[in-house]
């Protein structure tokens, strides 16, 4: 299944054009062979056929995202149809004439241009063929059909062979080449971030020096001037700043490596009236008073979902080529923020050189260029590729020698447009559940079998067997529910997501208390459990899309429980007198003790409060010790990994052998020494 989506996303560009010449091109060709030249076999409903086949793919962006799921696989069996089996089929009944083995090898070419996996395309290929031999010979009722010229299958093996060969070739050069610039630039970006970090932090260092006073301190303090002060301060808020556009300057190198790819996993929601006032502040000018030029109004603001880098480096573009064509002394660029019809937008107006209308309808196509020198006619295009992957679009208009305006349009919070962008985007998310089969964790997984992310759910026993590098999920979900009184095992996993970029919740119910203690260096996001089961589509969705700064992080609404001091333990014997003589010896050993005298009673018990070890005896009325100590392990609730001791004076093998059978974790016999006993109880809390 890897392979196959590799294969469509390397289509994926193209695949809108391949499938409208496929929806095209074979009802046209039944009227090129059965009216201009025609053949002796022709098949309007086969041809009517594959054209409906390839719809789908032309209109995939407006399908639902349970279907965009299963595309890949659908691709793949449409080629299969369309090109070897169409192909194949019409030779046969055809009579293997020269039309159709020339039809058949320009199929093969075109095959191996959208399904360059050889393996998969000859495999593909060959059962192509068995079908259509076999329904050519259904449609012959099951007659002899013409008899195979096996002296084309040299012919046909090679084209397939050798064009697969040399086309996979090619593109592993190219994308070999595509792997060196990517890693080149990386290599330079963490280079130049390491110094960065380092002056980064010293700045703040720096900083923080300047801003903390020890009024009380005995050790001398060297006091400079207020104007030396602010001078200082103003400067390392400069060098601040300068580390921090150099980090952007990095992000946006990265991004301009492929630009026929836009980045889509990091999309959350901003502000985009926040987004222009940074582009603004953050823009290279050449001249100082240039950034007077720059005016910005807000009417409306407005959120949108995709990349605030990318966002910024459409502004950059268009603010660059608007001073690039600036033709008069009072030159200004107006810059309008607001909503308009069924679209959100941003116009960037200037007063410059405007274009010419007959150039206007080229300006976003691939290295076009008019009139600049030193540009490479990428600028545009890519912001319009921006654009469309935030679920928008660009337009420019202008009046030569007057005006230019360029509108940045983006689809409203509550339209179909950004409906359909996050039911696609959700499909490249992933969310780790980490706890126990339970209603939240089924109603997980059937959201995500709706929605189409990606959902992996681990107990805590296994989450903390992970290593560091295996929590790169968007989300992760610890069920504070499900922790089944293992709360060290909390710490430990606490200690390996400090290297995860994932947003990670703390799923927690208001009815309970959790002895925990989050690590105060580890950002947790509470999550009630019940808001999560009654609306879990619109939770998912600001999970995965909203920034984490704007998601309640408050710890504190966790019911946090009041941490004892004493461990307890339940001492459960139908003697009076042994319950209470032991209860008396284990809490002057600083023990809370609470008691039952029988198993139903011990059940009750650990259902009400939180019990540390249980003292069980072995005989008891009721229900008896071996049979309290199966149910508790057989259950599915948090207590059944309490540490139970039986207390017994039988010392027979058969008692032993079902005092282990039963679940127990040791024995005690009666009547035991206080050291034999304390010494029991030691080990096992």
């Amino acid at each position: 299944m890897s392979a196959i989506k590799k294969i469509y996303q390397h289509v994926e560009p193209n695949l809108t054009l391949i499938s409208s010449m496929g929806v095209i091109g074979f009802p046209l060709y039944y009227y090129v062979w059965n009216f201009l030249y025609p053949q002796p076999y022709e098949n309007l409903g086969l041809r009517l056929f594959c054209s409906i086949l390839f719809l789908p793919l032309v209109f995939r962006k407006y399908l639902h995202s349970l279907f965009i799921r299963y595309l890949p696989l659908y691709y793949l069996v449409t080629v299969g149809i369309s090109l070897p089996f169409f192909f194949g089929y019409m030779l046969i009944m055809n009579n293997w004439s020269t039309i159709w083995i020339m039809s058949l090898l320009a199929s093969i070419f075109l095959h191996i241009l959208v399904v360059y996996e050889t393996k998969i395309m000859l495999s593909q290929a060959t059962i192509s063929f068995v079908f259509a031999y076999i329904a050519a010979y259904y449609m012959n009722d099951y007659q002899g059909i013409a008899t195979i010229e096996w002296s084309y299958a040299p012919i046909i093996l090679f084209v397939y062979i050798y064009g697969s060969i040399f086309y996979v070739k090619g593109k592993n050069v190219h994308e070999a080449k595509i792997s060196i610039a990517k890693s080149f630039g990386a290599g330079i970006a963490h280079e130049m971030r390491n110094p960065l970090s380092a002056i980064k932090s010293s700045v703040e260092l720096i900083q923080s020096l300047l801003h903390t006073k020890h009024p009380t301190d005995s050790v001398p303090h060297y006091n400079i001037e207020q104007h030396d002060y602010q001078m200082v301060n103003e400067l390392l808020n400069n060098m601040h700043n300068t580390v921090d556009s150099a980090n952007e300057t990095i992000n946006l190198l990265l991004t301009s490596i492929d630009q026929n790819r836009i980045p889509t996993s990091t999309f959350k929601m901003y502000s985009a009236s926040d987004i222009a006032q940074h582009a603004i502040h953050s823009f290279s000018y050449k001249n100082p008073l240039d950034r007077l030029a720059v005016n910005i109004t807000t009417e409306n603001d407005f959120r949108f979902l995709g990349s605030d880098i990318l966002l910024k480096y459409a502004f950059y573009n268009l603010l660059k080529n608007a001073f690039y064509y600036q033709n008069n002394e009072s030159f200004h660029i107006e810059i309008c923020i607001k909503t308009q019809g069924k679209w959100n937008q941003i116009a960037l107006k200037d007063n410059g050189a405007g274009i010419d209308k007959q150039h206007l309808q080229d300006i976003f196509k691939d290295f076009y260029t008019h009139g600049k020198h030193g540009g490479y006619g990428l600028g545009l295009p890519f912001c319009r590729r921006i654009m469309e992957a935030f679920g928008g679009k660009i337009e420019c208009a202008s009046v030569l020698g007057q005006w230019t305006e360029f509108t940045l349009l983006f689809p409203t919070e509550s339209s179909v447009e950004m409906r359909k962008l996050q039911e696609e985007l959700v499909n490249a998310k992933s969310l780790l559940y980490i706890g126990n089969v339970c209603d939240l964790r089924l109603r997980l997984k059937k959201q995500s079998q709706q929605m189409g992310f990606h959902l992996e759910t681990v107990t805590l026993a296994e989450a903390v067997k992970r290593k560091e590098y295996e929590f790169e999920f968007d989300v992760i979900m610890v069920d504070l529910n499900q922790i089944d009184r293992q709360w060290d095992l909390l710490t430990v996993l606490e200690s390996q997501l400090h290297f995860s970029e994932a947003q990670i919740n703390y799923i927690y119910d208001a009815n309970s208390h959790y002895p925990i203690h989050i690590e105060r260096h580890l950002s947790v996001y509470p999550l009630e459990k019940n808001d999560l089961l009654n609306q879990s589509s619109p939770t998912l969705y600001q999970l995965f899309f909203e920034l984490t700064e704007k998601i309640e992080a408050d710890r504190n609404v966790i019911p946090f429980k009041q941490e004892r001091t004493e461990k307890c333990i339940l001492i459960v014997d139908d003697n009076h007198s042994v319950r209470n003589l032991t209860a008396i010896l284990l809490e002057k050993q600083g023990y809370h003790v609470l008691q039952a005298s029988n198993g139903q009673e011990a059940l009750g018990t650990i259902e009400a409060h939180e019990v540390d070890l249980i003292l069980m005896d072995i005989e008891m009325p009721v229900l008896d010790g071996i049979e309290t100590t199966s149910t508790i392990r057989s259950s599915q609730k948090p207590y059944r990994h309490i540490p139970i001791l039986g207390h017994t004076g039988d010392t027979n093998t058969p008692t032993l052998k079902r005092i282990r059978n039963s679940g127990m974790n040791d024995y005690i016999i009666k009547p035991a020494d206080t050291d034999n006993l304390l010494d029991k109880l030691a080990n096992w809390i």
